[in-house]
């Protein structure tokens, strides 16, 4: 029987087409959306960092150019913000002349796909030719800080990133093909939002609101999306009071603040709001009478905003941020949160009706499996919903083939199969159903087809074999028997585990051409039942390959009990290819049978990158 990987297209591609397709449906921004970027333009580049720059202008110019060319009408204002300043004998001339600058350069650029830092780069750098040009050329060389211009710099590309994940995650969340953007996160979206909000108002030029608007983002992130959102609120917050008012005790004031709302999360609006205000003022204590960085007005302040807002304000400004924040998924977020609720309670009947069957007879057992497994799959289920999707890095990549065998009747009682699973995980499962032709070549492709989907499912592979173990004793007055060697290789650590039931040995042949062998000593499925399931586990570099054969391999060779001809075939093959080491290592169990009749053979080889 000739079993073929199936490697399924993930569905990260049909995501990308579909959002393709969704950055040719959007409009143009609206009349409303203009007026507020373009008050909040004037505002971020009014936003002065330690008394004498201005980096939150050519910062926002260059993300706003970037994601769309027709974003150049916003240039006015920001030149209109920095310009403000022009009697308070700030120089400004050198920032003026790096927006104008900016906006060429980033005008020529924009058919260029340019990734974020080196936008940022390109940014920083005109900054400081820009001011670098009008000292020199204003005969000012003794006013000019090659440590001021530096820093100018770094924070004007700091600032690209911050306005570049707002964009990706808030009005502006576009893609062309040109620059395939990827979509900001909910975790990015709370920290740039809050640093753009204080910017703005840091830009205002009213000081008294600085510290109620920065206790009520504090507040309402932490209220709404948890202790992550209320820290990440008050360290962008707390980093824009630093840089441009010197605030420095406000860090753990905010802090404090941000925790003590997000443990509080959805809960009581006037429970939440007394204990921010009590955790705010309760760490200004020690300063209160002369040194408190937060006036005492402004967590109050923000304490009855919450409570004061009308509930359906309230839930339409949740909906806002929400979408802002995350787009289109928000909606269907606030539905998985609900529906996560109520598959906690069902799993935990299920977990109880396991418990129920389990010590009973095999058919009940096997009951009892099941229970579990539709717990198991339910609670990964409730994970997913409860949690916001995280992207995860896979560090490792695996490349697998196989070689096979038949021997009676050309049909193989062995079977292979091999498939990424959805955690990023990859597994291989080789089986030898007992005896030859069609009914062992059915039962070995029953046991690892009901292993991978089982892993698919989400289940782990301790229960997955106790599952299947239970299938095949359901029949076990016809003998049926599969062995089952099974590898799970966590991609991200490079760590592999072997279950090994009743299986051959495993080989690892490493970089430096040494050649190890694994074995677990184990019935077969299907004999006895309450398997007692053990795993070996090895870590794998890159270059590493696994072989995993049948015993039709190992018995092709019966007086060499140490397999040393296997070792020493494995060691003398300089290909890196896994198929060509299936071919070779085939070819030699072959000749080793000679005349004799041959068992069903199949060496299966997965190499790390």
């Amino acid at each position: 029987m000739e079993l073929t990987s199936k490697r399924r297209i993930s569905g990260k591609e049909k995501r990308r087409r579909k959002e393709r397709g969704k950055g040719t449906e959007r409009g143009e921004l609206g009349i409303s959306q203009a007026v507020v970027l373009a008050a909040a333009c004037f505002f971020i580049s009014r936003a002065c960092f330690m008394g004498q720059m201005f980096p939150a202008g050519i910062s926002l110019l260059t993300v706003l150019l970037s994601r769309n060319p027709l974003n150049l009408y916003l240039l006015p204002f920001l030149l209109l913000g920095v310009g403000s300043y022009y009697k308070s004998g700030i120089p400004i001339v050198g920032d003026l002349a790096a927006l104008c600058g900016g906006a060429l350069v980033f005008l020529c650029a924009g058919r260029l796909s340019l990734r974020t830092w080196q936008k940022a780069l390109i940014a920083g750098s005109i900054v400081v030719i820009a001011n670098s040009v009008y000292y020199i050329a204003g005969g000012m060389l003794y006013r000019l800080s090659m440590q001021q211009l530096v820093l100018e710099g770094l924070l004007t590309a700091a600032l690209c990133g911050v306005f570049d994940r707002s964009c990706a995650c808030g009005m502006l969340r576009t893609e062309s093909a040109e620059n395939n953007q990827r979509e900001g996160t909910e975790a990015e979206g709370i920290f740039s939002f809050c640093s753009g909000f204080m910017l703005a108002a840091v830009g205002s030029g009213i000081p008294w609101l600085l510290f109620p608007l920065a206790m009520a983002a504090v507040l309402f992130a932490g209220y709404f999306f948890g202790v992550s959102g209320g820290i990440l609120s008050a360290v962008s917050c707390s980093l824009v009071l630093l840089l441009c008012n010197g605030e420095f005790l406000a860090v753990f004031l905010l802090l404090a603040g941000g925790v003590t709302a997000g443990f509080l999360q959805r809960q009581s609006r006037i429970l939440t709001s007394l204990c921010f205000c009590a955790a705010v003022l309760g760490m200004g204590l020690p300063d209160l009478s002369a040194n408190m960085s937060v006036p005492f007005y402004a967590p109050v302040a923000a304490a009855a905003l919450l409570v004061l807002m009308p509930v359906r304000w309230m839930n339409r400004f949740e909906s806002a941020l929400g979408a802002l924040l995350n787009g289109e998924g928000y909606g269907e977020r606030q539905t998985a949160i609900k529906t996560a609720e109520y598959l906690k309670k069902v799993r935990k009947n299920f977990d109880d009706l396991s418990a129920l069957f389990a010590g009973q007879d095999n058919h009940r057992q096997l009951l009892s499996y099941e229970f579990r497994a539709i717990s198991r799959i339910l609670d990964h289920t409730r994970q997913a919903a409860d949690i916001a999707p995280v992207k995860t890095a896979v560090r490792y990549r695996s490349e697998t083939a196989w070689a096979g065998y038949a021997g009676e009747q050309g049909v193989s009682g062995d079977s292979v199969l091999w498939e990424e699973l959805p955690d990023g995980n990859f597994a291989i499962v080789l089986s030898d159903g007992m005896g030859k032709g069609r009914t062992a070549a059915a039962e070995s492709s029953l046991a690892v087809t009901t292993v991978i989907q089982l892993l698919k499912a989400g289940l782990d592979a301790e229960l997955v074999l106790k599952i299947l173990n239970s299938i095949l004793l359901l029949n076990a007055e016809k003998e049926v028997f599969s062995t089952i060697d099974l590898g799970i290789l966590n991609q991200k650590t490079g760590k592999m585990k072997f279950y090994k039931i009743g299986a051959a040995p495993t080989f690892i042949k490493r970089r430096n051409k040494q050649v190890e062998s694994l074995n677990v000593s184990a019935l077969p499925m299907g004999i006895v039942e309450g398997i007692h399931i053990d795993y070996v586990e090895t870590s794998l570099s890159p270059g590493d390959q696994v072989i995993l054969i049948s015993d039709g391999v190992t018995d092709s060779k019966r007086e060499d009990a140490e397999m040393k001809w296997l070792t020493e075939t494995i060691m003398g093959i300089r290909s890196k290819d896994p198929q060509t080491m299936c071919d070779l290592i085939m070819n030699r169990a072959v000749e080793n049978y000679g005349l004799r009749e041959k068992d069903d053979l199949t060496v299966a080889t997965v190499r790390m990158e």
